[in-house]
């Protein structure tokens, strides 16, 4: 036997709480993508052929940043 206002219950349930949970969801998936990405750029880091030295010196600088302990130290 089917109890079919407890499943409509329920469904509702999961429902509501994917909808209050989705934005967070997206937004962590977001943030962990972006780092990942420039976890590769600066293990890759070089200076292109279009950019001057100053911007390469200021993107370095933005991943170092990025990394913060992990890039290691100034010595």
């Amino acid at each position: 036997m089917v109890n079919t206002r407890t499943d409509a219950y329920l469904s509702a349930a999961v429902q509501n709480a994917l909808q209050t949970l989705l934005p967070q969801i997206r937004e962590e998936i977001r943030e962990e993508s972006e780092q990942e990405r420039l976890k590769r750029e600066y293990h890759s880091i070089c200076q292109t052929n279009t950019e001057t030295s100053t911007e390469f010196m200021q993107r370095f600088l933005r991943l170092a940043g990025f990394l913060g302990a992990a890039a290691g130290t100034e010595e």
